[in-house]
């Protein structure tokens, strides 16, 4: 019995403890726009159902539309699964009033990964250079600089952000750390008796 314990005493709490999870998957998105020239509408990049960690997971290659044909805009999107940090590398020097990225649909490397929480850490992508607005869910974020109705040009540098995730426990694994818990109380009771 006193094996049996020990070695579901362990298990429990190897697979009970929270590992640091990554990002597999998500959906890429940027849109540029300066609403009061022409049609207003944004110029689009997009990857959809982007693996992470091989260089970057927006690039050139995902333009979708510029139906206002501008020049710039070009916001290139790296996240390193290794620091979760993301980056947003501005490829132009171009004027701009909103800028938006995305990554949504986001699946983490262990279940019950979630996003709980995203911070600025540096910021040169635009001048004049001013704080952008962030939010996240579970799944997704948000990256979002608006200067309307003045415009704002990017710098051709980039701005990062630290990425937060965390683990909420399975039921499975609540019942491992329950049954490890229960062992370890049997092996007292054993030695006091």
């Amino acid at each position: 019995m006193k094996n049996l314990t020990r070695s579901v005493c362990a298990f429990s709490l190897v697979f009970s403890g929270a590992a640091s999870a990554g990002l597999m998957t998500g959906d890429f998105r940027t849109e540029s726009n300066l609403p009061d020239y022409r049609s207003g509408q944004p110029l689009v990049y997009e990857s959809l159902n982007q693996s992470i960690g091989a260089g970057y997971e927006l690039d050139s290659g995902d333009f979708v539309e510029n139906p206002d044909g501008w020049g710039g805009g070009v916001v290139w999107m790296d996240f390193d699964p290794g620091s979760n940090i993301l980056t947003l590398d501005s490829r132009d020097t171009w004027d701009f009033q909103t800028f938006d990225a995305w990554i949504s649909n986001i699946i983490f490397d262990t279940v019950g990964e979630v996003i709980s929480g995203i911070s600025l850490l540096s910021n040169d992508l635009t001048n004049p250079s001013f704080l952008p607005t962030l939010s996240f869910t579970d799944n997704s974020l948000h990256v979002s600089y608006d200067y309307t109705p003045d415009v704002y040009y990017f710098t051709g540098g980039s701005a990062t952000f630290q990425i937060e995730t965390t683990a909420v426990p399975e039921p499975a694994s609540i019942a491992l750390l329950g049954l490890g818990l229960l062992g370890i109380g049997a092996v007292r009771r054993k030695r006091v008796s």
